[in-house]
């Protein structure tokens, strides 16, 4: 099996807009806290780890884009010799640690999520077991880690990540076979028109609690200019009252009549804006 030369670096994450991933990333890592509460394997029970909950919801979102698979696909294999080989192959630290790296993540998620690294073995009489799967997954993060260490030469939160996968494997396993239902749901809500809907849900939530929180804090300000009169106030409030209006076009205030008897010239600036 011939490899590619360089492994690629612009893998994250193809056609899809910022918005569609980072909505659905924030999804997976809800699920993956969750999960971790429900099943006995809170954060940070070992080791501080919220960071390995955050590489697995790019994992597992990665991993539900084809692209992910055209770009993995050339680098995996079930068997360590072949792994070893091509690791040989090439004096290249990047390419070593991305061959380590692909397919520790590859045994991880095939072994929680889809359960099916025996695929393809047809009707060999020697099927590898799940501790055979774990051992060799254990290695491949500690190798990953290590490669990733000599390439910038210290310490990397990165590395952190993929030693803690190692060091905690099983763990790891479990609490993603548990999150396997929540996946397949939002697999199938991400490849049709159920995904784009719930892209608009979690934007309009956001626009929610954005507005709450500013209209919370416009009413404060503005109840204490009142009071106090203060004019170093009224800079952050008409600040407020454009955001506002931006995340609400019905929301209303006029700034020139509530400070038409505040004469330091902040009146005119804001009629000269508008």
């Amino acid at each position: 099996m011939k490899k590619k030369d360089k492994a690629e670096d612009n893998c994250l994450y193809f056609d899809i807009t910022k918005q569609e991933r980072d909505s659905a990333i924030r999804y997976l890592l809800g699920a993956i806290i969750n999960t971790r509460q429900k099943c006995g394997f809170p954060s940070n029970r070992y080791v501080y780890d919220e960071d390995v909950n955050i590489y697995l919801a790019h994992l597992l979102f990665a991993v539900s884009l084809p692209e992910y698979h055209e770009m993995a696909e050339p680098y995996l294999s079930n068997e360590t010799s072949d792994i070893l080989r091509w690791v040989r192959a090439t004096e290249d630290r990047t390419i070593r640690y991305f061959i380590f790296k692909v397919n520790a993540d590859h045994i991880l998620v095939d072994s929680a999520i889809f359960d099916n690294l025996n695929r393809g073995l047809g009707d060999k009489i020697f099927k590898y077991s799940e501790k055979h799967y774990q051992e060799v997954g254990k290695l491949y993060y500690d190798q990953a880690a290590a490669y990733h260490k000599r390439i910038y030469r210290k310490k990397t939160g990165v590395g952190e990540v993929l030693e803690k996968l190692a060091h905690y494997f099983e763990n790891y396993q479990r609490m993603l076979k548990e999150v396997r239902r929540e996946y397949f749901q939002f697999l199938n809500s991400f490849r049709d028109q159920a995904f784009h809907y719930f892209l608009k849900e979690i934007q309009q939530y956001e626009n929610d609690i954005s507005k709450k929180v500013k209209l919370d804090r416009f009413l404060d300000l503005y109840g204490n200019w009142l009071e106090t009169k203060n004019p170093e106030l009224k800079t952050e409030i008409i600040s407020l009252v454009t955001e506002l209006r931006r995340l609400d076009p019905n929301f209303t205030f006029d700034t020139i009549q509530a400070f038409e008897n505040d004469n330091d010239g902040d009146i005119h600036d804001e009629r000269e804006c508008a």
